[in-house]
């Protein structure tokens, strides 16, 4: 089984409570989710839509086709009606007036039900997910059992409101919906998926920080990544950590840079647009080898672009941001799974190094939802790297010079010690200086970081068979619709695998070296229009990927959309 529905209307009417419902009464019924929200850069109106993908089986990118609509106004029927399956429906509120009428099409009364049983139309959502789950004959006693359980907390008046409305258009439909749908679940039973925990990359990333022992979080507001932060904030008082919106994303940089000088860990969320401002305070954080994690999750750019949209655009951006030579990390989770683990991660090598560790994520990521399963962390342990012994007295060395470039550090307060730091060029001990060996022994002391990154970045993961003609070469969240892809193009017996990374800089070749050595084809696929990690591995390796194949108009890649390319370019 894998169906796939779409929730459309204007923003305002609970598109996302009734994609957030639907989510999870297929999660609470053993099926596997993912969960995509499409919406403008506007408090109201325009055309919004949730998409749920549900499946016996894993599933990891948005889908093609279409099985049942649901549409709150006229767009909601008519922009994704091409993406309607054969046999599909398109489930209308009576308010939406529609010329063309189609044999697919069925009005229900949802807003009106609502207001009359529930006595509210913010029922609306129990309203549709009655009328769209009894078109495709799912048992009520299922959907019965996951209200109850979703509205539990709310109290019984609410349990039974929601549960009536539900009801109410459930047996409306069974009565009045004379068409057919492709797909009936009437014998339906418990699914094979034991994963309950729904959830976003925003929060998986905010749950790996608190994991990491995260004391100080700031940022200005800006999508796609204040989700993240607003989970941290939610949590800040009940967990210890500091936590501020101030007035612009440069005051938010110089506060965590501060923070973290204090001995706080600390994290920044923002996107493209922010980063921006933030550069010159990243150069503040590389010179005074201030442990920092920044969060960037990406839009298309440039300037505001497209606010509320995906896009891989400003890999090489970060990976030079900031004037001068000075290491840096950069990590691109795949999934909610892997960003908890990475934003974990982060911390350590960003106290480690005493670099800045920039987690890589973008709309797509940072807002789709799938259930997942349950989050261990004690996984997550804290390593603060090297740190001045209590014994150590007086003005420290806070940048010795060392033979792997990394110097113990103090923080001020610590007891008979006193710390210097300075955003000029410094001597061991902090304090300004123009020197020209000094200059020299400091870039090189920078630099001598740099074999034991590397060293720290994980090599990339090889998915399907290794020896295969055609490797799909992919970083971040463009994962899953490749994995798909090449999931199905591996069923037809094309000899294609992926390789995927996380670690994006500095990147690890090794693996991809021997597969070009060996004479495969490698293709890079991105969510950007020239090839960006592609360049980067050229920069750093002097490896020629030859065929490329882009996604960059603001939506996320599918199985489809890269199947389609891929046969464009001989990959049959």
């Amino acid at each position: 089984m894998d169906l796939s529905f779409n929730i459309g209307g204007a923003a305002g009417q609970g598109i996302d409570t009734i994609g957030d419902l639907l989510t999870q009464v297929f999660v609470k019924a053993g099926f596997y989710t993912f969960t995509i929200k499409d919406y403008e850069s506007r408090i109201r109106g325009g055309y919004n839509f949730t998409q749920v993908r549900v499946s016996d089986r894993p599933v990891f990118a948005p889908a093609d086709e279409i099985d049942v609509i649901v549409a709150l106004t006229l767009e909601g029927a008519v922009n994704p009606r091409k993406q309607l399956v054969k046999g599909g429906v398109i489930i209308l509120d009576e308010s939406v007036e529609i010329e063309d009428r189609e044999p697919c099409h069925f009005s229900a009364p949802l807003e009106k039900t609502a207001k009359e049983i529930g006595g509210s139309d913010k029922m609306t959502n129990a309203a549709a997910l009655g009328a769209l789950l009894s078109v495709l004959n799912f048992p009520f006693s299922l959907l019965e059992e996951s209200l109850r359980g979703i509205f539990q907390k709310k109290g019984d008046k609410v349990v039974t409101s929601n549960v009536a409305v539900a009801k109410a258009l459930y047996d409306l439909t069974s009565e009045k919906f004379k068409g057919t749908c492709k797909t009936s679940l009437s014998s339906i039973e418990k699914g094979p998926c034991k994963d309950r925990l729904i959830m976003t990359g925003n929060t998986a990333i905010a749950l790996g920080a608190m994991a990491a022992n995260v004391k100080w979080a700031s940022a200005y507001p800006m999508s796609p990544s204040t989700g993240m932060f607003q989970d941290i904030i939610t949590n800040a008082q009940r967990l210890t950590i500091g936590a501020l919106q101030p007035e612009d994303e440069i005051a938010a940089m110089c506060m965590a840079v501060g923070a973290s000088y204090a001995g706080a860990r600390s994290i920044v969320a923002t996107s493209g647009g922010g980063f921006c401002l933030k550069v010159e305070s990243l150069g503040l954080a590389a010179m005074t080898e201030t442990p920092i994690v920044i969060y960037e999750a990406q839009r298309p750019g440039p300037s505001t672009g497209l606010p509320t949209r995906t896009e891989q655009g400003d890999l090489l951006f970060v990976a030079f941001a900031s004037q001068g030579e000075f290491p840096r990390i950069m990590i691109a989770p795949k999934d909610p799974v892997e960003a908890f683990e990475t934003a974990g991660r982060a911390f350590n090598l960003a106290e480690y190094f005493q670099v800045p560790v920039i987690i890589m994520g973008d709309q797509f990521m940072a807002e789709s939802s799938m259930n997942i399963p349950r989050l261990d962390v004690t996984k997550i342990q804290v390593d603060r790297g090297k740190l001045e012994p209590p014994e150590t007295q007086g003005l420290c060395l806070r940048y010795r010079l060392t033979d792997d470039g990394i110097s113990p550090r103090s923080f001020p307060g610590d007891k008979g010690k006193i710390v210097v730091a300075n955003g000029n060029l410094h001597f061991e001990n902090g304090h300004i200086t123009e020197d020209a060996g000094v200059r020299k022994a400091m870039v090189e002391k920078f630099l001598k970081k740099v074999p034991g990154i590397r060293a720290a970045m994980r090599p990339p993961t090889l998915y399907g068979k290794k020896n295969a003609k055609t490797t799909l070469l992919t970083w971040g969240s463009s994962w899953g619709a490749v994995y798909e892809a090449m999931s199905t193009l591996a069923g037809r017996h094309v000899s294609v695998n992926q390789l995927h990374y996380c670690d994006v800089y500095p990147p690890k070749t090794e693996l991809l070296r021997d597969i070009i050595e060996k004479g495969a084809r490698v293709i890079s696929v991105e969510g950007n229009a020239t090839s960006q990690f592609a360049s980067l591995v050229r920069m750093e390796s002097g490896l020629t990927v030859e065929t490329h194949v882009n996604k960059y108009d603001g939506r996320p890649l599918t199985r489809g959309w890269v199947l389609s390319k891929l046969k464009e370019v001989g990959v049959a």
